[in-house]
Protein backbone atom coordinates (compact mmCIF):
# COMPACT_ATOMS: atom_id res chain seq x y z
CA UNK A 1 0.00 0.00 0.00
CA UNK A 2 1.37 3.50 -0.93
CA UNK A 3 1.92 5.81 1.55
CA UNK A 4 -0.38 8.99 1.92
CA UNK A 5 0.61 12.37 1.06
CA UNK A 6 -1.59 15.28 1.61
CA UNK A 7 -0.19 18.76 -0.07
CA UNK A 8 -0.33 22.11 -1.27
CA UNK A 9 0.88 22.39 -4.38
CA UNK A 10 1.69 25.68 -5.65
CA UNK A 11 2.66 25.94 -9.33
CA UNK A 12 1.29 23.42 -12.27
CA UNK A 13 4.17 24.32 -15.29
CA UNK A 14 7.45 23.00 -15.95
CA UNK A 15 8.78 20.75 -12.78
CA UNK A 16 4.77 20.01 -11.57
CA UNK A 17 4.29 18.71 -15.11
CA UNK A 18 7.62 16.28 -14.76
CA UNK A 19 7.53 15.36 -10.81
CA UNK A 20 3.35 15.39 -9.96
CA UNK A 21 2.68 12.08 -12.29
CA UNK A 22 5.94 10.54 -10.85
CA UNK A 23 5.16 11.06 -7.38
CA UNK A 24 0.75 9.94 -7.40
CA UNK A 25 3.08 6.45 -8.65
CA UNK A 26 5.01 6.56 -5.52
CA UNK A 27 2.38 7.92 -3.00
CA UNK A 28 -1.86 8.32 -2.44
CA UNK A 29 -1.44 11.80 -3.53
CA UNK A 30 -3.86 13.98 -2.47
CA UNK A 31 -4.72 17.66 -1.51
CA UNK A 32 -4.56 20.99 -3.66
CA UNK A 33 -2.96 22.16 -7.02
CA UNK A 34 -2.63 25.58 -7.52
CA UNK A 35 -1.58 27.78 -10.39
CA UNK A 36 -3.73 30.64 -12.00
CA UNK A 37 -1.31 30.57 -15.35
CA UNK A 38 -2.78 29.95 -18.50
CA UNK A 39 -0.93 27.32 -20.79
CA UNK A 40 0.52 28.73 -23.98
CA UNK A 41 1.71 26.95 -27.06
CA UNK A 42 5.40 28.23 -26.21
CA UNK A 43 5.56 26.29 -22.52
CA UNK A 44 4.54 22.77 -24.89
CA UNK A 45 8.66 22.72 -25.90
CA UNK A 46 9.13 21.90 -22.17
CA UNK A 47 6.18 21.46 -20.21
CA UNK A 48 4.15 17.86 -20.06
CA UNK A 49 0.56 19.16 -21.76
CA UNK A 50 -1.26 18.05 -24.63
CA UNK A 51 -1.66 20.99 -27.88
CA UNK A 52 -5.18 20.99 -27.02
CA UNK A 53 -5.08 22.57 -24.02
CA UNK A 54 -3.69 25.45 -24.79
CA UNK A 55 -5.41 28.33 -23.48
CA UNK A 56 -6.70 26.28 -20.89
CA UNK A 57 -5.82 26.93 -16.96
CA UNK A 58 -2.68 24.81 -16.33
CA UNK A 59 -3.93 23.61 -12.82
CA UNK A 60 -7.55 22.34 -14.15
CA UNK A 61 -5.03 21.12 -17.41
CA UNK A 62 -2.44 18.85 -15.31
CA UNK A 63 -4.96 17.61 -13.36
CA UNK A 64 -6.95 16.30 -16.12
CA UNK A 65 -3.60 15.10 -18.84
CA UNK A 66 -2.42 12.76 -15.77
CA UNK A 67 -5.02 11.75 -14.24
CA UNK A 68 -4.36 12.95 -10.98
CA UNK A 69 -7.84 12.56 -9.27
CA UNK A 70 -6.59 13.06 -5.39
CA UNK A 71 -5.90 16.87 -6.67
CA UNK A 72 -8.10 19.55 -6.25
CA UNK A 73 -7.18 21.75 -9.14
CA UNK A 74 -7.50 25.84 -7.76
CA UNK A 75 -6.95 28.89 -10.52
CA UNK A 76 -5.70 31.11 -8.15
CA UNK A 77 -2.43 32.28 -7.38
CA UNK A 78 -0.87 32.57 -3.69
CA UNK A 79 -0.63 35.33 -1.30
CA UNK A 80 -1.10 35.72 2.58
CA UNK A 81 -4.88 36.80 1.85
CA UNK A 82 -5.43 33.48 0.18
CA UNK A 83 -3.93 31.43 3.48
CA UNK A 84 -5.93 33.73 5.87
CA UNK A 85 -8.87 33.29 3.87
CA UNK A 86 -8.44 28.99 3.45
CA UNK A 87 -7.00 28.64 7.12
CA UNK A 88 -9.24 26.13 8.44
CA UNK A 89 -9.53 24.18 4.60
CA UNK A 90 -6.00 24.03 5.08
CA UNK A 91 -5.84 22.31 8.56
CA UNK A 92 -5.44 18.72 6.97
CA UNK A 93 -2.66 19.78 4.74
CA UNK A 94 0.67 17.84 4.96
CA UNK A 95 3.38 19.95 3.80
CA UNK A 96 3.54 22.74 1.08
CA UNK A 97 5.49 21.91 -2.14
CA UNK A 98 6.56 24.84 -4.11
CA UNK A 99 6.85 24.90 -7.71
CA UNK A 100 6.85 28.11 -8.65
CA UNK A 101 9.49 30.45 -10.44
CA UNK A 102 9.37 33.62 -8.09
CA UNK A 103 10.26 34.49 -4.92
CA UNK A 104 7.02 36.53 -4.19
CA UNK A 105 5.11 33.36 -4.10
CA UNK A 106 7.93 31.53 -2.83
CA UNK A 107 7.71 33.93 0.08
CA UNK A 108 3.86 33.45 0.80
CA UNK A 109 4.31 29.90 0.68
CA UNK A 110 7.62 29.93 3.24
CA UNK A 111 4.72 31.88 5.56
CA UNK A 112 2.09 29.53 5.09
CA UNK A 113 4.21 26.64 6.08
CA UNK A 114 5.22 28.75 9.05
CA UNK A 115 1.92 29.52 9.89
CA UNK A 116 0.25 26.03 9.56
CA UNK A 117 3.39 24.43 11.00
CA UNK A 118 4.35 21.82 8.27
CA UNK A 119 7.12 21.22 5.92
CA UNK A 120 7.99 22.80 2.73
CA UNK A 121 10.00 21.50 -0.04
CA UNK A 122 10.76 24.14 -2.72
CA UNK A 123 12.25 23.14 -6.32
CA UNK A 124 13.54 24.97 -8.78
CA UNK A 125 15.83 25.60 -12.57
CA UNK A 126 17.31 27.58 -14.65
CA UNK A 127 18.81 26.34 -17.73
CA UNK A 128 21.71 25.00 -16.53
CA UNK A 129 21.10 24.21 -12.88
CA UNK A 130 18.29 22.55 -10.72
CA UNK A 131 17.26 22.35 -6.95
CA UNK A 132 15.28 21.15 -4.43
CA UNK A 133 15.40 22.15 -0.56
CA UNK A 134 13.35 20.98 2.11
CA UNK A 135 12.67 22.15 5.71
CA UNK A 136 10.74 20.82 8.48
CA UNK A 137 9.59 22.51 11.50
CA UNK A 138 11.29 20.23 13.74
CA UNK A 139 15.17 21.22 12.20
CA UNK A 140 16.85 23.84 13.54
CA UNK A 141 16.02 27.19 12.42
CA UNK A 142 19.38 28.42 10.96
CA UNK A 143 18.17 25.56 8.15
CA UNK A 144 15.54 27.36 6.99
CA UNK A 145 15.36 28.07 3.14
CA UNK A 146 14.74 31.92 4.24
CA UNK A 147 17.84 31.99 6.36
CA UNK A 148 19.93 29.96 4.14
CA UNK A 149 18.88 31.94 1.09
CA UNK A 150 17.64 35.12 2.73
CA UNK A 151 16.47 36.76 -0.89
CA UNK A 152 14.00 34.86 -1.10
CA UNK A 153 12.38 37.26 1.38
CA UNK A 154 13.65 40.90 0.00
CA UNK A 155 13.80 40.12 -4.04
CA UNK A 156 10.98 39.82 -6.62
CA UNK A 157 13.12 38.02 -8.79
CA UNK A 158 11.38 36.14 -11.19
CA UNK A 159 8.07 38.27 -10.18
CA UNK A 160 5.15 36.90 -13.13
CA UNK A 161 4.98 40.66 -14.04
CA UNK A 162 8.81 40.25 -15.25
CA UNK A 163 8.68 36.54 -16.74
CA UNK A 164 7.17 37.37 -20.27
CA UNK A 165 8.30 38.79 -23.45
CA UNK A 166 11.92 39.57 -23.40
CA UNK A 167 13.08 38.35 -19.55
CA UNK A 168 11.60 34.85 -20.48
CA UNK A 169 14.00 34.74 -23.60
CA UNK A 170 16.98 35.98 -21.92
CA UNK A 171 16.53 32.96 -19.21
CA UNK A 172 14.79 29.72 -20.93
CA UNK A 173 14.32 27.18 -19.00
CA UNK A 174 15.42 23.36 -20.46
CA UNK A 175 13.37 20.69 -20.26
CA UNK A 176 15.50 18.38 -19.23
CA UNK A 177 16.84 21.27 -16.42
CA UNK A 178 13.14 21.05 -15.06
CA UNK A 179 12.92 16.97 -14.80
CA UNK A 180 16.17 16.99 -13.26
CA UNK A 181 14.74 19.68 -10.51
CA UNK A 182 11.44 17.40 -10.68
CA UNK A 183 13.58 14.63 -9.82
CA UNK A 184 15.21 16.06 -7.08
CA UNK A 185 12.32 16.85 -5.56
CA UNK A 186 10.75 13.59 -5.38
CA UNK A 187 13.89 12.21 -4.16
CA UNK A 188 13.73 14.25 -1.35
CA UNK A 189 9.76 13.48 -0.35
CA UNK A 190 10.61 9.87 -0.75
CA UNK A 191 13.51 10.01 2.18
CA UNK A 192 11.65 12.07 4.25
CA UNK A 193 8.19 11.16 3.58
CA UNK A 194 8.02 7.77 2.21
CA UNK A 195 7.47 4.18 3.60
CA UNK A 196 10.77 4.76 5.39
CA UNK A 197 11.06 8.15 5.83
CA UNK A 198 13.68 10.10 7.82
CA UNK A 199 12.53 11.74 11.16
CA UNK A 200 13.90 15.02 11.88
CA UNK A 201 14.45 14.51 15.74
CA UNK A 202 15.82 11.01 15.17
CA UNK A 203 18.38 12.31 12.44
CA UNK A 204 22.23 11.29 12.53
CA UNK A 205 23.23 14.54 10.74
CA UNK A 206 23.89 12.55 7.48
CA UNK A 207 20.44 13.11 5.60
CA UNK A 208 19.90 15.44 2.84
CA UNK A 209 18.19 18.31 2.73
CA UNK A 210 19.23 19.96 -0.36
CA UNK A 211 20.25 18.88 -4.03
CA UNK A 212 21.92 21.06 -6.29
CA UNK A 213 22.96 20.17 -10.05
CA UNK A 214 24.77 22.50 -12.62
CA UNK A 215 26.53 21.33 -15.29
CA UNK A 216 30.03 20.53 -13.48
CA UNK A 217 28.29 18.83 -10.84
CA UNK A 218 26.26 18.09 -7.87
CA UNK A 219 26.54 19.36 -4.36
CA UNK A 220 24.20 18.00 -1.56
CA UNK A 221 23.54 19.66 1.84
CA UNK A 222 23.00 17.66 4.87
CA UNK A 223 21.03 18.19 7.99
CA UNK A 224 23.99 19.09 9.85
CA UNK A 225 24.42 21.94 7.66
CA UNK A 226 27.58 20.78 5.65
Amino acid sequence: MKPSLNALIVGAGGVASYMLPALARSFELKGILMDADTLEEHNLDRQIFKSSQVGKNKAISLRQHHKLTGLLPLPEYIDDAFIQRNREGLKNIEIIIVLVDNHPARRSCILAAQQLDIPILLCGNEYETSQAIYYHPDMHESLKPEERYPEIMTSDEGSPINCTGEALESTPQLAIANQVAASLGNFLLWLWHGDKHYIPHETMGHEPIEITTTYSGTRTTKINGQ
